[in-house]
């Protein structure tokens, strides 16, 4: 197939692409597509046109929960299956784009050690799907030494711009927040990466509207203890992982396992809740993720919060935001455009980031 420059200035034609996210709480691949235009004066304006979550099948699910523990081969074996059923969803949606723009899913991220894998090959999504793919959106920002994450913050720059800061509650929660033509940007804490491993334990994948911690009562010494673990006192940019969660907060929740689940939710809801009040600004705050949709949380957050009008965003942009976020940083890429900012990640400098497979 023909090829259209990337070199082609930004604002000569509306882009509609479509963007892949896959999130370390594992609760499914969400695809949406948007439509972005540049106007005269510089300025981005987009549109959600589509979105839908796909839940994985449970041997895929199993594999990539295990991902950190295979070895190589079978990690590369994960990444064919994974993207095999992504480039699947994409087709079976029959949506026109000009590009596929993927997160992928992250296994390892250690960028103090210039570490991090998302797996999704270009390469199979290329030629299943028979778009061009942009993907491994991250790698470049950590050789430049930053962070890596979060890059959702170019996004909200653009297009969400209208609010003094914008939240996601995912797997972890992370904050981005534009002040005089800089934007700042990190991860908070976890979020529903801890309360789904702790609905788990009863055989459930999450709490459904925080039923579970309702029932609790907060245990003040574990609170003490997770508000105390070394990373809430590093100062941005800082990025988590789930080798963080597993070598940090885990052993927290085992060394206090003489409590019962309901009190541990509890608390462990209290702790997200404070950890975000803690970092919001004044004004008016933006939240997405499927975090939002739990309602004892938010209305813990409410309580703990003071000047600060708390967004929710509406359906389906909700659930919709992250990969609606991943192409339009995937466009930016594609147009040789600056999408990590170095004041986010700490990188030596931005960077255009992804790398770019034609089919």
């Amino acid at each position: 197939m023909e090829h259209e420059d990337t070199t082609t200035l930004a604002h000569d034609k509306s882009w509609t692409i479509i963007g892949l996210m896959s999130g370390t709480s594992l609760d499914g691949l969400d695809i949406a597509r948007g439509r972005f235009e540049l106007n005269d004066d510089g300025e981005w304006s987009g549109e959600l046109l589509d979105f839908e979550c796909f839940d994985y099948p449970e041997e895929l699910w199993a594999r990539l929960r295990g991902s950190m523990e295979m070895s190589a081969i079978e990690l590369k074996y994960l990444e064919r299956d994974w993207s095999n059923f992504a480039a699947e969803k994409v087709a079976s949606l029959g949506l026109e784009a000009d590009l596929l723009s993927s997160h992928g899913h992250t296994v390892f991220h250690k960028p103090d050690e210039g570490v991090t894998v998302q797996i999704g090959s270009g390469a199979i999504l290329a030629a299943e799907t028979g778009l061009p793919v942009v993907c491994d959106l991250r790698s470049l920002d950590v050789a430049y030494g930053g962070t890596g994450a979060p890059l959702i913050p170019m996004v909200d720059r653009h297009l969400f711009g209208e609010y003094n800061a914008c939240v996601n509650l995912g797997g972890f929660s992370n904050i981005s927040i534009t002040r005089e033509g800089e934007t700042v940007a990190w991860d908070m804490g976890p979020c529903n990466n801890l309360l789904n491993l702790l609905a788990r334990e009863v055989g459930k994948d999450y709490d459904e509207d925080g039923s579970m911690a309702r029932t609790g009562l907060i245990a003040e010494s574990l609170l003490e203890e997770l508000l105390m673990m070394e990373y809430h006192d590093l100062r941005p940019p800082k990025s988590l992982g789930m080798e963080w969660f597993y070598n940090d907060l885990v052993p927290v929740l085992v060394k206090n396992n003489g409590l019962s689940l309901e009190n541990i939710m509890c608390t462990s809801a209290e702790y997200i809740a404070t950890t975000i009040a803690n970092e919001l600004p004044k004004g008016r705050v933006l939240f997405s993720g499927g975090g939002a949709r739990n309602t004892y949380l938010m209305e813990r957050l409410e309580k703990l919060v003071e000047d600060i009008e708390i967004v929710v965003c509406e359906e389906p942009m909700l659930d919709a935001k992250e990969a609606y976020g991943f192409a339009f940083l995937g466009l930016q890429r594609w147009l040789l455009l600056d999408n990590v900012l170095d004041s986010v990640t700490g990188a030596s400098r931005p960077s255009c980031s992804g790398a770019i497979w034609l089919p």
